[in-house]
């Protein structure tokens, strides 16, 4: 293969190149696998929030039962209070005085553990309500959250596809360029971020578009020369 052929390929080599480089830029922003990443957030944030839930739920039940049971207390302590004070034990007035403040004082406090427990309940009642609601959303968006991921997984793998059809081009090519030439390119392609090769047509350049001079031409198919464009220093090849 002459010199001409060969850059013509690493003229190729450079567009395969710039091509896989678009590519990965494009996997990172494909609608889809963006959209999986958000609505997997908003999925995992939603989560959260049924766990804080559930455990407000859990708390009030805690709490719930921790009213009864004092609720039971108070009410076992009137019982017996009263059993004391009406069934004829307590025979002194100061005594029943005391006894009849003091039952008066656990219905108060009877009362007020009452609504307690009521409070509780209806803001339960309320947790539980909202806690089921946020189960069946997350239930519906894990369901789109699922098609999502379905679709962003085709999207990624047909682009995984194409790029590793462009890399095993590129590989290919770079197996048929001499290694100095392949080194000189890579060399260029390092200091002007992957366009060094400017492929010639009708007489112009195919970087900066600047008009040749005809003799270029003739010094661009000489054996052993690599000839830049004057303008952009852009290895010249030609395309006509």
């Amino acid at each position: 293969m002459n010199q001409v052929e060969q850059l013509k390929l690493l003229w190729e080599l450079q567009e395969l190149e710039r091509d896989i480089a678009r590519k990965e830029d494009e996997m990172q922003k494909i609608p889809s696998v963006h959209a999986y990443r958000t609505q997997k957030k908003e999925v995992s944030t939603l989560q959260e929030s049924i766990l804080n839930q559930q455990e407000k739920v859990e708390a009030g039940r805690k709490k719930l039962r921790r009213g009864e049971m004092n609720l039971q207390n108070v009410n076992a302590a009137i019982a017996s209070l009263s059993n004391k004070l009406y069934g004829g034990e307590v025979q002194s007035t100061r005594e029943m005085e005391n006894m009849e403040k003091k039952l008066s004082s656990l219905q108060n406090e009877q009362s007020n553990i009452e609504d307690e427990i009521l409070a509780v309940m209806e803001e339960m009642e309320k947790d539980e309500i909202e806690s089921s609601e946020m189960g069946r959303q997350e239930e519906g968006e894990q369901e789109q959250l699922q098609q999502v991921k379905a679709q962003a997984q085709k999207e990624m793998q047909a682009a995984r596809e194409e790029l590793a059809q462009l890399n095993e081009r590129r590989n290919s090519i770079m197996e048929q360029v001499d290694p100095p030439l392949l080194q000189k390119y890579q060399d260029m392609s390092a200091k002007t971020q992957g366009q060094c090769i400017s492929l010639v047509q009708e007489g112009y350049c195919g970087i900066c578009n600047v008009s040749l001079p005809s003799a270029f031409r003739a010094r661009i198919l000489t054996p052993g020369q690599l000839v830049f464009c004057e303008n952009c220093n852009s290895l010249l090849v030609l395309g006509d």
